[in-house]
């Protein structure tokens, strides 16, 4: 009798421990957002999660990735529902680099602390576009874990930002076009006064025609 009694104490703690622990289970939960801006044109901070809806850049442009991790979870009037342990890690995808560290490809950051429901936490970096490829689609993907407090409900995620590198087309020089000179009129020729044997001839003869013609008048005037 006794036996039997212990075990239908036993089975009914169990029961009410059963009964009992979902309402004091650990409910957080984790969402992640990632965003991106093309900080050199000043454009808007996009989701761009598809190739429609992808930024535009272009080579050399720089870029501000932006995540943010939340735990979207009801309120508690305790640490239940509150989202720790986070992990965020993110692989560069070819095509960018750190503007901080270009030769770094991964990063990853042990996020301290914890995020209560309706909060969250954002990480900021820039990269530049080494990109050279026009219409080149480059997909850069951020991931986090995450647990509850005493690590009984694992969470994890990921989000995508996909630029689409646009190269201006090679705009060749513009060469002025070039004034045709205006043709020189060549100068009058200078015409010099003849000074040749015929011409000298020619003005003697003349000379002394003049002074025979006076030289008869003179002498008929006389007679008379």
């Amino acid at each position: 009798m006794k036996k039997l009694l212990l075990t239908s104490i036993i089975t009914g703690l169990f029961a009410s421990v059963a009964v009992a622990a979902p309402v004091f289970a650990w409910h957080p939960e984790g969402v992640i957002i990632k965003k991106v801006q093309n900080v050199t044109t000043g454009g808007a901070v996009s989701d761009a999660n598809t190739a429609t809806t992808a930024v535009t850049a272009k080579p050399g442009d720089t870029l501000k990735y932006v995540i943010e991790i939340s735990n979207p979870a009801k309120p508690a009037n305790n640490s239940y529902n509150d989202l720790a342990h986070i992990v965020l890690t993110d692989t560069l995808p070819t095509g960018v680099e750190l503007v901080s560290a270009p030769t770094q490809r991964v990063i990853s950051e042990n996020i301290n602390g914890i995020v209560v429901p309706g909060s969250k936490v954002v990480r900021e970096y820039t990269v530049k576009v080494t990109s050279t490829k026009d219409g080149d689609l480059i997909d850069n993907k951020a991931c986090f874990t995450g647990d509850s407090i005493v690590k009984d409900s694992p969470k994890k995620g990921c989000d995508n930002a996909i630029i689409k590198v646009s190269v201006p087309p090679v705009v060749p020089p513009v060469t002025p076009p070039t004034t045709p000179e205006t043709p020189k009129t060549p100068p009058a020729p200078v015409v010099l006064p003849a000074t040749g044997t015929g011409t000298n001839i020619a003005l003697f003869a003349i000379a002394a025609s003049v002074i025979g013609y006076f030289s008869h008048q003179i002498l008929a005037r006389r007679s008379n």
